[in-house]
């Protein structure tokens, strides 16, 4: 977990600068420590090549320290600080999707699923002003005061407030994330939303050591496999759950507070007969959907849950994903299944089974099965891709499928399950 020092916010900026959410000179990250210290990034450098002594300290009382300039931004920094005791890390970066949402003036609306409502809360905008100006810091400030922890900025950018470097950015991420989905939601016939929604949550009541040897190794594999996701987009610092049947029914899964991009098999948590191991969360957000999915499909031994941004774009559509688009995709997945927001786990496992192994959930999340890691993992990588390929192709040409007699001879070359 990141801390809130100098060493956390460099650490920070380059999880933002390599991870697509700014420019090497747009941005800025801060935290404050327990004595009303600021530690900011500085003004003009490369976000590429930033070291440990090029984070500035600004004092309590105004000293600066340090062999350059805190960034220009520092003006609404210091106002956040001033006007929320409970926030100790501030981020504001420009993600295209993040400024296209800025650029447009619209209020990106999170409400749309509970993954980036969880994450954000309601998001608020404010008025432009000029970057750097005193009154800018006045406008961005306001906002906080009102409340809001994620804040866009007209044709400029999103700043997040958070108690922690880590959670920060976690909102930072979801909130590019959640503008891309409703970019390809728009592209793709419109935002839709949804005014019921299940929960498919598991609470931990207490949790307790210990894996054995089996699920090491297990987890060693998942392990890989979740960082593998994150670096294909298929997963997000703070959203996407793997989880995998063991021979003697027990479950394993990645908790949700872990990392996806670092996470190790020590981290790796288990679900066996209603208790859990390895795990210091309260919850785990979307296992009972792997729990029925074990259940009721004897061949699932892995059940892939995710909110990737293409994918979601379809989910937050409404609009039917036909894999019949592309031969690899209708090789992989065969007719996926789109199934209304708010329907209970158990109805998804059932209406999966063998011959379904993947489902969009309308303005929830994407599930993928499989009977090993691979195959989960293919499914949702190739799920994601081809969503990419036809939202992109929308904006070409209207979109032709194969037609019936090219899809039943591709059932008959090929074996999907």
């Amino acid at each position: 977990m990141v801390k809130n020092t100098k060493g956390g916010v460099l650490e920070t900026i380059n999880r933002v600068y390599y991870n697509g959410l700014t420019t090497t000179s747009g941005g800025n990250i801060s935290c404050m420590d327990s004595n009303g210290t600021i530690y900011i990034t500085p003004s003009g450098v490369d976000k590429g090549s930033l070291k440990d002594e090029d984070i500035m300290t600004v004092k309590k009382d105004g000293t600066i320290e340090g062999k350059h300039t805190p960034s220009m931004e520092l003006p609404f920094h210091s106002n956040i600080y001033k006007c929320r005791g409970d926030i100790r890390a501030v981020v504001h970066a420009h993600a295209p999707s993040v400024v296209a949402y800025a650029t447009a003036r619209k209020i990106p609306d999170s409400s749309v699923a509970p993954c980036y409502f969880k994450l954000l809360g309601e998001v608020a905008d404010s008025k432009y002003d000029l970057p750097g100006s005193l009154s800018l810091g006045d406008i961005v400030k306001a906002k906080f005061d009102e409340g809001y922890n994620s804040v866009m900025m007209h044709n400029h950018g999103a700043t997040v407030g958070a108690e922690t470097l880590e959670i920060a950015y976690r909102k930072y991420e979801t909130l590019d994330n959640l503008c891309a989905a409703l970019i390809n939601a728009s592209i793709l016939g419109g935002v839709k939303k949804c005014d019921k929604h299940s929960d498919y949550s598991v609470k931990i009541t207490k949790s307790t050591d210990g894996l054995s040897k089996e699920d090491l190794q297990m987890a060693e594999e998942m392990a890989d496999y979740i960082k593998r996701s994150f670096y294909q987009k298929l997963v997000s610092t703070s959203l996407g759950t793997l989880c995998v049947k063991m021979d003697n029914g027990d479950i394993l899964f990645n908790p949700d507070s872990v990392r996806r991009d670092k996470i190790q098999d020590k981290d790796i948590a288990k679900y066996s007969n209603g208790k859990f191991y390895n795990t210091t969360d309260t919850t785990a957000d979307y296992l009972k959907i792997a729990i029925e999915v074990f259940a009721n499909i004897k061949e699932a031994k892995v059940c892939f849950i995710s909110m990737p941004n293409a994918t979601m774009g379809f989910s937050i559509a409404h609009k039917y994903f036909d894999a019949k688009l592309i031969p690899e995709s209708y090789i992989m997945l065969k007719n996926a299944l789109q199934l209304e927001c708010g329907v209970s786990a158990n109805e998804i496992a059932k209406s999966m089974a063998t011959t379904k192994p993947l489902a969009i959930v309308n303005n929830e999340c994407v599930i993928t099965i499989g009977k090993n890691l691979i195959k989960a993992f293919d499914r949702m990588e190739v799920t994601d891709y081809s969503a990419r390929s036809i939202i992109s192709a929308c904006s070409i040409a209207q979109i032709t499928p194969i037609n019936d007699e090219q899809s039943d001879e591709i059932d008959r070359t090929f074996n999907g399950w």
